[in-house]
């Protein structure tokens, strides 16, 4: 069997797992916000932290790697205006963007592990470093503008969160870290690497019993749509951009794969908090989620040759 789908098997399985456990209410479904926040605040910083911090990455490998994965997500928010026309609401409109440009690293970071090795697993994990922001900031302004909520946002609340994000944190201590070579045994390489197993886990079991497939029905030639621009145009931007940038190997097959991985759940409550559409994001997101397992695949073969 394809190493890729072998790998792919139980990261459904357990998203398959906390989808159940939610469906029965063998765990309640108030108790999942507790859940995405230990692992978003902790746990996955912890993950970060230890991948970066003790990865054997070459500088130049990893910067065309870096730049070409932050222009591809720029260039999906450009061709996601490009939609902008279509006669939709702007509050369906905001929700197609965000489809187009959000991604789910959580999947990824799993499958490259697994699939890749370290080396795999750390330059995936750095793409949160530069992406979180810019993904956030565009998102953000996107609702800003189309969303129908009056509640607008500050400009400094959101420049603050952004600088405080914890995701952004870690890949940035991760780094210096490796730079100077701290870190690389002992008591907080111990604990970062342990707090660190158990995040992915938990991130897949909330991404399941996040999944809304009632919400499969909210406008379906719209979701169609966002589904064609997450799994089939943005995994194509990547590559290319991957391409142009001289990426080949293990570099082009993870920026390829980047572009294939689901939306990010993270989408849904934004586009709850700001006037999105936030029953076509979620019908998104759980389409993608499991089309995903489809495309990834077939996107990663077509990378490697």
């Amino acid at each position: 069997m394809n190493p890729v789908v072998t790998a792919l098997i139980p990261i459904a399985g357990v998203i398959a797992l906390g989808w159940g456990l939610r469906r029965t209410g063998l765990v309640r479904a108030e108790l999942w916000a507790g859940v995405n926040r230990l692992s978003y605040q902790a746990l996955l910083p912890a993950l970060l932290f230890s991948t970066i911090s003790t990865a054997e990455l070459q500088g130049g490998e990893a910067a065309p790697f870096l730049i070409a994965a932050t222009l591809a997500f720029i260039a999906m928010g450009v061709i996601a205006l490009a939609f902008k026309p279509l006669p939709v609401g702007g509050p369906a409109y905001t929700s197609l963007f965000q489809g187009a440009v959000r991604w789910n690293g959580f999947v990824l970071l799993a499958l490259a592990g697994a699939v890749f090795g370290p080396e795999g697993a750390a330059l995936a994990a750095l793409v949160f470093a530069p992406t979180v922001p810019i993904i956030n900031v565009m998102c953000v302004a996107a609702l800003t503008i189309w969303g129908a909520s009056d509640r607008k946002p500050e400009a400094q609340r959101v420049a603050f969160r952004i600088v405080t994000n914890p995701l952004i944190l870690a890949c940035l201590a991760g780094a210096a870290a490796n730079a100077l070579d701290w870190f690389q045994t002992g008591p907080v390489a111990d604990t970062a690497a342990l707090a660190g197993r158990a995040a992915l886990p938990l991130i897949l079991l909330a991404i399941g019993a996040g999944l809304d497939f009632s919400a499969l029905k909210a406008r379906p030639a719209l979701l169609s749509l966002s589904v064609s621009l997450k799994l089939i145009v943005a995994p194509a931007v990547f590559y290319g951009l991957g391409l142009a940038f001289g990426l080949e190997g293990l570099p082009l097959i993870l920026i390829t794969a980047i572009g294939a991985t689901p939306g990010a759940a993270a989408s849904y409550v934004l586009a709850s908090e700001m006037g999105g559409d936030a029953r076509l994001m979620a019908g998104h997101v759980t389409a993608t989620t499991i089309a995903a397992f489809i495309a990834l695949p077939v996107w990663i073969q077509v990378a490697g040759g």
